[in-house]
């Protein structure tokens, strides 16, 4: 028994000395990095947010125990600048929230990987941060849901499903914050919400259908008298600044429409909506501006094919969000403010577009877009066998189209008028 032991130990010390490599002798004790010290403390700033059980990132980052087996895998994901994942590239537009690593913290991950990883002594760790395990803003105002789960086809084209949700309120109300949780995140491809104001026009749609919901390809089927919000992979839920909602009218009923992907098995959905409402008194209705061509062929073949979009403003606004939207083809996004003067304001640029995270994002200082600015947006497609995410092999042409394997080519800017 002794000399297995020793053996086992011998094995395992090979192991650790092949897979974290020590320090150079010169550097000092006092220098080494530590989990409990400094690297937990990075973590909690730029990582548990989704790192944590039952959240969207695949191992949680909440203890030593937990991030230890993926030391390596951490290093080279943030030397490379791919994690965390934020999209927007540095220069062109500054958002709030920003997930993007400083060289320092870079820095530090890779000396506490070179020295062992070391989990540091207990006594350092800062408290440890308090998550709704439910809900990221907090206990929603309102939840909202559809009455019962909809089965999603094990097979066949895409699902665009919407359902006729009550609010049951007395009041107008203004909305702060959303927050979507979908019920079955290997079907749920988004989610978009509209406000029914009257509360008929989604429940006659759905009225005649003997399944939850009614099918709604293309739109929600009527004309919604607002827009609330919606969800895509990696989108986080934000609380609007200050002073700003987003309207909702006693009795009004929500259109969810749902964009479901079949997965090869019936799968089972009834996604959830957390609405907030404001506490504060509302000087501004925010709404959502599409910036979008839907007219463009993108050859088969092509690797770079470039697809651009304008709108004009016709009333002056104020931009506090944008939305970019692409699907598998799309490899670059940009967005710029046009001003009369023929100066250009960049809004987002995305140079490495992944359709699995998507986001919205709040400016830091709010964009002025004064009467006759233009907005433009500039998309990049590869519609290539080289392209290891494009559906369709051999490639063929893509069009606009509301399937996962047909592509979009749009921004929501989030705007206030002036």
């Amino acid at each position: 028994m002794g000399r297995s032991l020793l053996l086992m130990l011998a094995v395992f010390s090979a192991a650790w000395a092949q897979n974290f490599p020590f320090p150079a002798r010169s550097r000092s004790a006092n220098h080494v990095v530590t989990f409990n010290n400094q690297i937990v403390r990075v973590f909690q700033q730029q990582c548990q947010v989704c790192h944590r059980p039952g959240d969207i990132g695949p191992f949680s980052l909440m203890s030593y125990r937990e991030a230890f087996p993926h030391a390596r895998e951490i290093r080279r994901q943030t030397e490379a600048r791919t994690m965390p994942p934020w999209k927007p590239v540095k220069g062109y537009g500054e958002f709030h929230d920003e997930r993007r690593l400083t060289d320092l913290q870079i820095e530090l991950i890779a000396r506490w990987v070179d020295a062992g990883a070391p989990e540091g002594d207990p006594a350092d760790l800062p408290p440890p941060l308090q998550f709704n395990d439910e809900w990221s803003l907090g206990t929603p105002d309102l939840v909202i849901e559809p009455e019962t789960s909809y089965t999603v086809p094990a097979g066949g084209n895409d699902v665009y499903r919407c359902f006729s949700i009550p609010t049951r309120l007395l009041q107008n109300r203004h909305i702060t914050g959303v927050e979507v949780r979908p019920g079955n995140r290997s079907v749920v491809h988004h989610v978009l919400l509209f406000e029914d104001a009257m509360g008929i026009s989604a429940t006659k749609l759905q009225a005649g259908d003997p399944q939850p919901g009614y099918p709604c390809f293309g739109g929600v089927g009527f004309t919604p008298s607002g827009g609330i919000g919606g969800w895509a992979p990696g989108n986080q839920p934000q609380e609007l600044p200050p002073g700003i909602g987003i309207p909702l009218s006693a009795g009004a009923r929500v259109a969810m429409q749902v964009h479901y992907h079949p997965n090869g098995s019936d799968q089972a959905d009834r996604t959830r909506v957390g609405l907030f409402f404001a506490r504060e008194p509302i000087q501004k209705n925010l709404l959502w501006l599409p910036l979008v061509n839907t007219q463009f062929v993108i050859p088969a073949g092509a690797s770079r094919h470039t697809v651009t979009a304008a709108l004009p403003m016709i009333v002056p606004a104020t931009a506090i969000s944008i939305t970019p939207h692409m699907h598998l083809l799309g490899r670059e996004i940009r967005v710029d403010a046009v001003f009369r003067d023929g100066r250009r304001e960049p809004m987002v640029y995305i140079d490495d577009w992944d359709f699995q995270w998507q986001g919205t994002y709040y400016y830091k200082e709010p964009i002025r877009l004064p009467f006759l600015s233009r907005l433009e947006l500039t998309a990049v497609y590869d519609n290539s066998v080289a392209n290891p995410r494009n559906p369709n092999n051999p490639p063929r042409d893509v069009r606009w189209g509301e399937q996962t394997t047909d592509e979009m080519c749009l921004a929501f800017i989030g705007v206030i008028l002036d």
